[in-house]
């Protein structure tokens, strides 16, 4: 039975969450999780309810986006969404089995959480290097070969793998694969983004849900109240994001997405170093000032746009 702080706190905690989530097109389970480990919830009901709740707080968003994806031929959606997300969906599948396993060969998650650290680290740098958007290619037409559609397909499965093991949506690992190895435009990397965010929690919670056993109604009740924080929370921020992305910010919101990652760096290091509730603080703290960070980035580019149309109008 939850109590009325844990409601109060994990609903607070999942509009942070996915408003972030929304922004740079991830799953909110970075965030989350912690939270949940803090206020006592086991692993058992807060891994499956964190990637439950993405489901419908990324739904109402994805699909209003859906289409502006481009769906024709040579297009982001053709050429790159489906076959990353459909092998990031079969990959997700296999993230609760495969922690169960290792868990019980070696006794201990620690194996995964250093192999998650190390591709984080590799993500942190590839985001301070985003390139230039005028030298990104256009958002309408996608042109890549057979050989880097394979590994676009590899990167997707091992992306839901290993997302779907930590209970997280998977943004942090596809955003950089789109921005970097294929220097996708910021408008369309945040909506192929989410598309798969969607899909991996889809997968992720469904596998959880049917090894869980005792904990699917503690699941479904605690992801029902993220659920309620995260749907309006991650609409705002993909709206936000469409505001800075209008200001002409592509760069500065794609780097901007390297400071989340490494905050999520810090408090891994600090769990697997054994200061888990350090690391649990630093970074429930640290959503304080991304919120603001967020906030502040939007004003002004939204002030930006309003000066331009007033302008555009007089002349």
């Amino acid at each position: 039975m939850l109590s009325l702080t844990t409601i109060i706190i994990a609903f607070c905690a999942s509009f942070v969450a996915m408003l972030s989530g929304g922004f740079w097109g991830l799953g909110g389970g970075w965030l989350v999780m912690p939270v949940l480990l803090l206020c006592g919830v086991p692993i058992e009901v807060a891994v499956p309810a964190s990637l439950l709740q993405m489901v419908p707080s990324t739904f109402p968003t994805v699909a209003r986006q859906i289409k502006s994806i481009g769906w024709s031929r040579n297009s982001w959606g053709y050429m790159i969404a489906i076959p990353m997300c459909i092998a990031s969906f079969a990959g997700s599948i296999g993230g609760a089995p495969l922690g169960d396993l290792l868990e019980y060969l070696f006794h201990t998650r620690k194996l995964q959480e250093i192999f998650f650290l190390g591709i984080l680290i590799l993500v942190f740098y590839q985001s301070i290097r985003i390139n230039d958007p005028k030298a990104s290619v256009s958002a309408g037409v996608c042109s890549v070969d057979f050989r880097k559609k394979i590994y676009i397909a590899l990167a997707g499965f091992f992306t839901g793998l290993i997302s779907s093991l930590a209970g997280l949506g998977g943004g942090s690992l596809v955003r950089p694969l789109l921005r970097n190895l294929l220097n996708a435009p910021e408008e369309i990397t945040g909506k192929i983004s989410r598309l798969s965010v969607f899909l991996v929690a889809f997968a992720g919670a469904a596998a959880y849900l049917l090894i869980s056993g005792k904990w699917i109604a503690e699941s479904l009740a605690l992801a029902a109240v993220l659920a309620v924080g995260g749907m309006p929370g991650f609409a705002l921020g993909a709206k936000m994001h469409g505001v800075v992305i209008r200001a002409g910010k592509d760069t500065l919101a794609g780097r901007s997405f390297a400071f989340f990652i490494m905050i999520v760096i810090i408090s891994l290091f600090c769990k697997i170093a054994g200061f888990m509730e350090t690391g649990r603080i630093l970074i429930c703290t640290a959503s304080v000032g991304i919120l603001i960070f967020l906030c502040a980035i939007t004003f002004v580019c939204r002030r930006e746009n309003l000066e331009r149309e007033i302008e555009n109008s007089s002349n």
